[in-house]
């Protein structure tokens, strides 16, 4: 089980549906209504707020990747 399994699993049932329909919204490159935001000092690299919960992925000629979902501290960026 990797990082985003087990965060995901903690979650609430509601709440890890929600994550995993915006996850999805992501992966099809559909980004209307998300707070999108490029993260700076990267080139291909943006995130997702989702309240408290933050979804990173990279974005490029190859596709998007989702490599990372947790909540936000100090250490998320």
């Amino acid at each position: 089980m990797n990082r985003i399994d087990k965060f995901l699993a903690k979650l609430t049932r509601e709440l890890r549906l929600k994550i995993l329909a915006v996850a999805e919204q992501i992966l099809h490159g559909n980004f209307t209504g998300l707070n999108l935001k490029k993260l700076s000092g990267a080139e291909d690299q943006y995130r997702v707020r989702v309240g408290r919960i933050r979804i990173k992925f990279t974005m490029n000629k190859a596709g998007i990747n989702i490599y990372y979902i947790g909540h936000r501290d100090d250490t998320t960026y």
